[in-house]
């Protein structure tokens, strides 16, 4: 699964988990409401149960991801892990006093929007700043006066740090996401597809990725060359 599939899957997650909050806050907060009480609470524990399916399914590769990366994790994905740990435990705590700690059940709304809350952070230390680091590159035509100039590695290096540092190192050949860059271009072959190490390959392997790496191909061909021409520096 490539990161923007499952970037797609986690505003699913926050999305369900959002459905889920209005009804609560409905149920709640209106004394007159269009919607009965029975449609919104069953609207609730269904939000809710898709909510924690798509927790189960982004954490399966989350762990896949923590196994890759191994020691090599970022800060940004150590404190995403730390919010999901607590949002795991926050959300079964919420489910067992519902279903088997009812004395306590007045406490239920405040571990839901807690719940949420958590949510909303571990998607914006994930998949949001997925989308935000591939909107900074992508949603930006290229110039008119850049057409044709020549390849320029200090603005490739940019462009690495926004778009592939999330997945690769560039200062060592070990596996983080995906494989480590150093000397990506000094080698006989690419490390993934086993390609002969040419900057063509590499630019086909951005163009139409090799296994589960993303597409690139939305990237200007002038920005392409500007990235070729840093790995060539790694």
């Amino acid at each position: 699964m490539s990161l923007y599939t499952k970037s797609v899957v986690a505003v699913f997650f926050l999305l369900f988990g959002l459905v889920a909050v209005l009804c609560m806050l409905t149920l709640m907060g209106r004394a007159e409401r269009k919607t009965g009480a029975t449609f919104l609470r069953r609207l609730h524990k269904i939000a809710g149960a898709l909510f924690a399916l798509m927790y189960l399914v982004i954490s399966y590769f989350c762990l896949h991801y923590v196994e890759m990366a191994g020691e090599g994790l970022s800060t940004r994905a150590v404190f995403h892990g730390v919010l999901a740990v607590a949002l795991l435990f926050v959300l079964a705590l919420k489910i067992s006093i519902v279903r088997f700690y009812r004395q306590f059940l007045r406490y239920a709304p405040g571990l839901g929007m807690t719940v949420f809350g958590l949510a909303f952070a571990v998607f914006f230390t994930s998949a949001g700043y997925f989308f935000l680091v591939t909107g900074e590159t992508t949603g930006a035509e290229e110039p008119i006066s850049e057409v044709g100039r020549t390849a320029d590695a200090p603005k490739g290096e940019r462009l690495f740090e926004n778009q592939c540092s999330f997945c690769h190192y560039a200062d060592k050949a070990e596996s983080k996401l995906g494989p480590g860059l150093k000397g990506i271009l000094k080698g006989k072959t690419l490390p993934a597809s086993g390609r002969p190490a040419t900057p063509e390959n590499v630019t086909r392997q951005l163009l139409n990725p090799y296994q589960s790496m993303p597409s690139f191909s939305s990237l200007p061909k002038e920005k392409i060359k500007d990235l070729v021409a840093y790995l060539k520096t790694l």
